[in-house]
């Protein structure tokens, strides 16, 4: 079952942080997440809002693992949403 993935979170640049990445940098990318169908991207009012599809939840999880976790809560704080649910293709056709 195709797993869903939403994150919105405030724009950070490299600098303003102790790992230097930016926002972008904590999404996932096609090619290299493992399990990632597709991705879409659009930054809105200083907010990045990611939407991704994976092919289960395992692969899901495996990305926004305990060390996703810790990075999200330094350069975001409590200032970000992540929600991962399954997709009921059943239901989508």
């Amino acid at each position: 079952m195709r797993y869903l993935a939403i994150l919105d979170c405030p724009v950070i640049f490299s600098g303003e942080n102790t790992y230097s990445m930016t926002s972008i940098d904590m999404c996932p990318s096609v090619g290299i997440a493992g399990g990632l169908i597709s991705r879409h991207i659009k930054v809105v009012d200083a907010r990045v809002l990611l939407v991704s599809i994976w092919t289960d939840e395992a692969a899901s999880k495996a990305y926004f693992d305990a060390d996703w976790y810790e990075r999200a809560q330094v350069l975001w704080g409590d200032d970000y949403q992540l929600r991962l649910e399954a997709i009921d293709e059943a239901n989508v056709a």
